[in-house]
């Protein structure tokens, strides 16, 4: 069975160099001991990359991602030219953030309905303390949600958030950007933070996919 997927995978490659369509291909390393996680991962980097290249109005680019061994896979992009295989190589060369600050309560002057980025802390809970995001539905309002599941460092880290800072509100940036904010209420902990108020499940489930793929999915360059 491997053998034969090796052939079909190679006749792709081969029909694509013929084509004269820039062809990228990079190795995968998924950060999780979970096969079905590592699946998910998988099937949620086609769909980050094909999201990400239609928003820079890449057109007729084609992503596939399979599995190669355990927390490994193979990522193959083609593009329509050059200059959509230089915007490939730049999203998957960036650096991903996740970060969890604390607000200090100014408003920016240029626009009162934001809050400037300067106005908030860091704390030390960033993506290396989130174990996994998923898209969940609310059974007790039937609100769409994510659920934020935090490793046990990320759990202590918490806890002392939560200790320092009641009715503040935590704000969680993804890139830099502030996607969400939190009450902090309360100085009970669990290993779930909960997001709700989300307008649907596709964006909760586009949120989820983002997330999980920059922190879990690393790239290398394989030609």
């Amino acid at each position: 069975m491997k053998l034969r997927r090796s052939v079909v995978i190679g006749f792709l490659f081969l029909l694509a160099a013929c084509s004269g369509k820039p062809v990228l291909s990079y190795s995968l390393s998924l950060r999780t001991p979970n096969a079905a996680k590592a699946m998910v991962l998988i099937q949620a980097t086609e769909r980050v990359l094909t999201r990400r290249l239609a928003a820079l109005e890449v057109k007729n680019a084609r992503v596939s991602a399979i599995p190669t061994g355990s927390g490994t896979g193979l990522l193959s992009l083609r593009l329509p030219d050059a200059k959509a295989a230089e915007a490939a190589r730049r999203i998957l060369a960036e650096t991903f953030t996740f970060s969890v600050r604390i607000e200090q309560g100014q408003k920016s002057k240029g626009d009162p309905g934001n809050l400037d980025q300067s106005n908030w802390r860091p704390t030390a809970l960033t993506g290396s303390s989130i174990e996994w995001i998923q898209a969940i539905g609310l059974s007790s309002s039937g609100e769409i949600g994510v659920e934020l599941q935090f490793n046990a460092k990320g759990r202590q880290i918490l806890e002392t958030i939560f200790r320092d800072n009641q009715g503040k509100d935590a704000g969680i940036f993804v890139r830099d950007l502030l996607v969400s904010k939190i009450k902090i209420q309360g100085k009970t902990v669990s290993d779930r933070v909960i997001i709700g108020g989300i307008p649907s499940a596709k964006v909760a489930e586009i949120f989820a996919d983002d997330v999980n793929v920059g922190l879990h999915v690393f790239y290398t360059p394989a030609n």
